[in-house]
């Protein structure tokens, strides 16, 4: 492979290795973490995956991470004159990029101007040292998979100690000042079944039977403000605005209003992880406020 025009995926995009073979790729909305496949017009659907056909009509067939050989991020650079580019298209004449140096006055002489940006389209003979570059997404993507499976995904939680074993468990007591605790079948013969729900594994305990009762849960700084994490979506960390900037909750453009469990309104964002400051795990004793 040697010219972008050869490439499935022309110019710019990803691509995943299934069973040998190569696809056009990109994560699969809604299904994370599946990587979609994407074939082109006119070849088989890769052997053995559904078909999903996505809002703006195109259709993919998604795969689990693991079931995947390769996937990644592909981009192409040239130099024209001596100075880098980054390919924004390719025509079996021309090339076209984006500026990637830093020679102003150059820039300015040979060049066109986007906003801040330089780019310009050159015939191929004047083109030098075009280059594929690979941006690994998979390993990424098999890392944060473990991340978020070691922490639940930043969820909020409750937990028991019963003679020694922790179990989740409920935030709160119930109306007799019982403590739900779900255990399965692994559980102290002093435990009573929950009546409410009793084929769920869950047993109700006394505060006098535990040795800890706490609740976990994170908070997070995004744009400089405080949230309280409550899950994932798509691989990225939402959390609950928990500052009091009336000016960053209208102006900002930053998130979203949404109801919360209890019906009140609450201001939401969602992020990459790699966009958090101040990730910090918090635990409270919910013993010492009985």
């Amino acid at each position: 492979m040697t010219d972008p025009a050869g490439f499935p995926v022309p110019v710019k995009g990803e691509a995943a290795v299934f069973r040998g073979e190569l696809f056009r790729a990109r994560g699969a909305v809604g299904l994370w973490p599946c990587v979609e496949l994407l074939p082109e017009a006119g070849r088989p659907a890769p052997e053995g995956l559904a078909r999903r056909e996505a809002a703006d009509g195109s259709v993919g067939y998604p795969v689990a991470p693991e079931s995947l050989e390769a996937w990644y991020a592909v981009t192409w650079t040239f130099r024209w004159r001596g100075e880098l580019f980054e390919c924004t298209a390719a025509t079996p004449t021309t090339l076209s990029g984006d500026y990637l140096g830093s020679d102003e006055h150059f820039a300015k002489e040979r060049l066109k101007r986007l906003a801040t940006d330089y780019y310009g389209v050159f015939p191929r003979e004047e083109v030098t040292e075009l280059e594929e570059h690979h941006e690994d997404l998979l390993q990424p993507l098999h890392a944060l998979v473990r991340r978020l499976a070691e922490v639940d995904h930043f969820r909020p939680k409750a937990y028991a100690v019963h003679r020694g074993r922790t179990y989740e468990a409920a935030a709160e007591a119930d109306a007799s000042g019982l403590i739900a605790l779900t255990t399965g079948h692994d559980r102290s013969e002093d435990l009573n079944a929950d009546a409410q729900d009793p084929g769920d594994g869950r047993f109700l305990a006394t505060l006098e039977q535990l040795d800890a009762w706490y609740r976990i849960h994170w908070t997070f700084r995004a744009d400089g403000e405080p949230f309280d994490a409550v899950g994932t979506v798509d691989g990225r960390i939402k959390g609950v605005y928990t500052g009091g900037s009336w000016g960053f909750v209208a102006h900002s453009g930053f998130l979203t209003e949404e109801r919360g469990p209890d019906g009140a309104r609450r201001y939401t964002v969602v992020v990459d992880l790699d966009g958090v400051d101040d990730l910090e795990q918090h635990r409270t004793d919910l013993l010492a406020d009985q």
